[in-house]
């Protein structure tokens, strides 16, 4: 009896947790492995990979790119044959051709006592059949007496490696050595050639194709036949009935009589077409943006090295133009990314007509793009090229049945006059694009010796700022807000200030924006929320105070359970907590913040849109959230009662907060004449100097004392006084508020 553990192959296995992209190398530098077996706990089996299907997989919607990271579990047959090493090799081919015969021709996993030992193929079993045949046959020789039960064995094992042979996936065929007629070609090879097997058998290979090419193929047979090793041609281009080309891995072996004479050559030769269309699919996702079609980050720095690398043999002139889409973010927030999407195909497009032939055009990311400029003759071919980057991106585009408009800054350096190294370059090109953003954007700049002191400057800040938050540096400045038909302070707006041991204070406008993007907002946010917090606990109890919240804030892990915690400990009903947020905190993950903001009013907790009116979505967010506020921005006030425009939006602005039932607070109101019309327009609230600048906690302890004593003995005055605003120390200039969290 013959067992399966002399037909076992070694195979080294492979983990469930293993990688796509793992098994994809180890497939390439295996050329010879056809499938590898997956193992779990124990050394126990759990499934098996089949390399052509496996290849397949991996080129199925975008393939590597898609199945790389994800473990190989998703891609294994889970159910794979399995058997022990010590079975009946016969008993098993009859078994697993009667109940899986297809599943066979992947091959299976051998096992002893359940762990896993080795593998077993199709071709295994071929060849181990082919064996028993011979053995038979030699026995007819010794022994009449089993001449029937041999004959009976060799057509049972040559009905089995009919059946596996025309079952295999795989073209297979078998060539005489003497003049290289096919004797076999199977039915893969008919679908493959999109040929019969009928006009094959007997026939040569020059008979079906151009001299060159029979002269080659019959050329590699012979060299078989004088190897024992198997000749393997990795790409075979072979040429179909239809005029189509198919590609193909080819192994040839020789087979030879007990004599040492050459018999036959038995090729089997595998469709790689499929693979080969995966790879150059992953080699594009590699090297090309999916979305415009141009150079990816990775292959512009590839080619910018190189382009270095050459202009410094040759001297020949090089530079990099770093090119920003101005105002895109808004678009592709407020539009939808779909529409950005399409708007950053158009735009692709026109910086492509841009540059010339032998310029690279590349996008590295988002709305970030780069051009390599070559062999151009002095510095205004590059602010040439430049400006018509910038007139091109300035032109409206239509996208969706939306006109945009849109613009591009530019930055530019030059290889030589503004470094030599490819990381140098393309960050004096950034500084230089950030000089033109700092201008107004829409233009373009040159790198010029330092611009990067602004950068340097916001490094420091950053790391004075995240010392802040451990020194506790910060303070809260409260601006009031007026009832306008009682007379009344309705409430205070927390202003964040920082008080830096060396600079003094800091403008919001300067560190808050940075504190966004490092993340400190939400360390400084907290810290704002429980000291406003404590400090309105000891104001009367009809002052609210009013604290603003940033995206980041509300997206941050732990932002509600830091509100409930604030006003637990300063004891404030939470009814006297508002909470004023803008557009931005909606735009991003819509849904789940809205979400927040429902369990914030669940809590009591008022909730204010700010700044209402400046962004493109307000009304939508109007109907998708119950607001209890909306503040005016102060851009439409500054003008009134000159501005017709203006007081029109706020008239419109003042009318549909009455239908909603939700209060109005007019921002930047400096004058009397701007609180009159105000008032008269139905305008609930209003805030700025004329009511009082922003003061400190005990300053503004002071004024509500004050202010109260004044609301009891005179009754609610028509207009706040301005004997009731708070002086501040030092004056500053009158500008609009932007440093609130």
């Amino acid at each position: 009896m013959t067992t399966l553990r002399s037909l076992l192959l070694h195979i080294a296995p492979a983990s469930p947790d293993d990688l796509g992209d793992d098994l994809y190398e180890r497939f390439k530098n295996e050329p010879d492995t056809l499938i590898v077996p997956v193992v779990g706990e124990d050394s126990r089996p759990v499934g098996l990979l089949e390399r052509h299907s496996f290849f397949l997989h991996m080129a199925a919607q975008f393939g590597r790119a898609v199945l790389a990271g994800r473990p190989i579990r998703l891609m294994m047959e889970p159910n794979p044959p399995i058997v022990e090493a010590d079975a009946d090799t016969g008993v098993f081919m009859a078994r697993m051709l009667a109940e899986r015969p297809s599943d066979l021709l992947q091959g299976f996993i051998v096992t002893e006592n359940g762990r896993y030992l080795g593998v077993g193929t199709a071709l295994g079993l071929l060849q181990h059949a082919n064996a028993e045949t011979q053995r038979r046959l030699a026995e007819l020789d010794e022994s009449s007496r089993q001449l029937s039960f041999a004959n009976a064995e060799a057509r049972q094992a040559q009905a089995f490696m009919t059946t596996v042979i025309e079952s295999m996936p795989a073209m297979v065929f078998v060539k005489r050595a003497d003049d290289h007629s096919y004797v076999l070609f199977n039915k893969a090879g008919e679908d493959l050639l999109q040929t019969s097997r009928r006009t094959v058998i007997g026939r040569r290979e020059t008979d079906f194709f151009t001299p060159e090419a029979a002269a080659e193929y019959e050329a590699r047979d012979r060299t078989a036949l004088e190897t024992a090793d198997p000749v393997v041609v990795d790409e075979s281009r072979v040429r179909r009935r239809d005029g189509s080309e198919v590609l193909l891995r080819i192994r040839k072996i020789g087979v030879h009589d007990s004599a040492g004479r050459p018999q036959f050559i038995v090729g089997v030769g595998e469709d790689i077409t499929a693979r080969r269309r995966a790879e150059a699919q992953i080699e594009q996702l590699a090297h090309y943006d999916p979305l415009t079609g141009l150079p990816n980050r990775a292959l512009f720095q590839t080619e910018f090295k190189r382009a270095l690398a050459a202009a410094a043999g040759t001297g020949d002139a090089l530079a990099v133009l770093c090119v920003d889409l101005d105002h895109f973010k808004t678009v592709n927030d407020t539009l939808g990314h779909n529409l950005g999407d399409a708007l950053l195909e158009q735009a692709a497009k026109r910086l492509k007509r841009c540059v010339r032939e032998g310029d690279l055009a590349a996008r590295l990311g988002g709305d970030e793009f780069a051009v390599l400029q070559r062999g151009f003759p002095d510095q205004a071919a590059c602010a040439r090229l430049a400006h018509r980057i910038v007139e091109a991106m300035a032109e409206p585009f239509e996208v969706s049945g939306h006109q945009v408009v849109i613009g591009a800054s530019v930055g530019i350096a030059i290889y030589g006059d503004h470094g030599v190294e490819a990381e140098d370059l393309l960050k004096n090109a950034d500084l230089a694009l950030y000089r033109v953003k700092r201008n107004g954007r829409g233009g373009c700049h040159f790198f010029e010796k330092g611009m990067d002191e602004l950068l340097q400057i916001r490094r420091r800040t950053e790391l004075d700022l995240r010392r802040a938050v451990q020194a506790g540096e910060f303070e809260l400045h409260y601006q009031p807000l007026l009832n306008l038909q009682t007379g009344a302070v309705s409430g205070c707006e927390a202003l964040v200030r920082w008080n830096h041991p060396e600079r003094g204070l800091v403008s919001p406008g300067d560190f808050i924006p940075i504190a966004e993007e490092t993340g400190l907002i939400v360390p400084i946010g907290e810290w704002v929320i429980r000291r406003a917090c404590e400090e309105a606990a000891l104001w009367p109890d009809s002052v609210r105070v009013a604290v603003n919240i940033s995206a980041v804030q509300v997206r941050s892990a732990g932002f509600i359970q830091t509100v409930v915690s604030a006003l637990a400990n300063a004891g404030l009903d939470a009814r006297r907590l508002e909470v004023e947020i803008t557009e931005s905190v909606l735009l991003l993950d819509n849904a789940a913040n809205i979400g927040e903001l429902h369990q914030l009013r669940a809590l009591g907790v008022r909730i204010s849109m700010d700044d209402f009116g400046t962004g493109y979505s307000s009304l939508s967010y109007l109907r998708s959230f119950p607001f209890d506020k909306i503040k005016i921005d102060q851009a439409f006030v500054r003008d009134l009662p000159r501005d017709k425009e203006a007081l029109a939006i706020i008239r419109a602005v003042t009318g549909l907060s009455a239908s909603l039932g939700i209060v109005t607070t007019a921002e930047g109101v400096e004058t009397e004449a701007q609180m009159q019309q105000l008032r008269e327009n139905g305008c609930s609230e209003v805030q700025g100097f004329l009511i009082s600048r922003p003061a400190c906690a005990a300053d503004i302890q002071r004024f509500l004392t004050g202010h109260e004593a004044v609301q009891r003995s005179a009754g609610p005055p028509p207009v706040v006084l301005k004997t009731t605003r708070i002086s501040r120390p030092a004056a500053r200039p009158r500008a609009r508020r932007t440093g609130s969290i």
